[in-house]
């Protein structure tokens, strides 16, 4: 990741959406994954540091790597692997899912948040760009032998009106590659309105949304029929990733 890369994830770390999006994603986590369970965790992505400590309370250890600058690593070496705005700016997103699956445990989770809803796209991003449904996000994720067990969208009581901003900031082609700052007390607001939804996402799938976050295990069979692990494999090669309020 470049400098400016860098520079441009530690300034969204703090913002509204960052903080909204963390609390959804977690408060999900938590009801899937019991406390001591996930002995080993990887984070994947920009931001992952702020992850870290709120992730400590349910796993042993947690190792955070940037997505484009990963070691080899061994078959089923984590029990829980979160991946944050990587899979919308590679060019093969099925194979970073087989790969991640590779290094779950059998009863690993994998929690992923991805950019949604296509007609969102903006052409003008310096790095390849992709958006999900949760039709094809669950499709995906099936492809790639996992399991989903949540598949939610996130941000939804301020996609109203966020949405005609961004469709009119794509159609007179402006950048969209850093949130706007804004006052302290909108902020405080928005975020309460966004990590607000945790409270209704425990019980259902939200139908709309500003990103989706989606929590998947590995499908296993018993027997003979058990898959061999994929040995010496490793993670494509992502390019320059970064993070984007999506």
């Amino acid at each position: 990741m470049s400098t400016s890369s860098k520079e441009r994830a530690a300034s969204l770390t703090d913002h509204w959406w960052s903080r909204g999006r963390r609390a959804v994603s977690l408060d999900l986590l938590r009801r899937q994954l019991a406390t001591g369970e996930a002995q080993r965790a990887l984070v994947l992505g920009a931001g992952g540091d702020a992850l870290r400590a709120e992730l400590e309370p349910l796993c042993r250890e947690v190792r955070c790597l940037e997505a484009d600058a990963l070691p080899e690593l061994e078959d089923e070496s984590f029990d829980l692997i979160c991946a944050l705005d990587i899979l919308g700016d590679v060019e093969d997103d099925e194979a970073v899912i087989s790969e991640l699956r590779r290094l779950l445990s059998p009863e690993g989770l994998l929690l992923l948040a991805v950019p949604a809803h296509p007609w969102l796209y903006n052409d003008d991003s310096e790095t390849p760009r992709r958006r999900y449904t949760r039709r094809s996000l669950a499709k995906l994720l099936g492809e790639c032998e996992l399991t989903t067990e949540r598949n939610t969208y996130a941000n939804s009581l301020l996609f109203a009106l966020m949405a005609p901003a961004a469709l009119a900031a794509r159609l007179v082609d402006v950048p969209a590659e850093r949130p706007l700052p804004i006052p302290k007390l909108a902020d405080k607001l928005c975020y309460q309105a966004f990590a607000a939804e945790r409270f209704l996402s425990r019980h259902v799938d939200l139908p709309l949304g500003q990103t989706l976050v989606a929590i998947a295990r590995r499908r296993e069979s018993t027997g003979w029929l058990k898959p061999s692990p994929v040995k010496g494999r490793i993670l494509p090669k992502l390019g320059r990733v970064q993070t984007a309020c999506c």
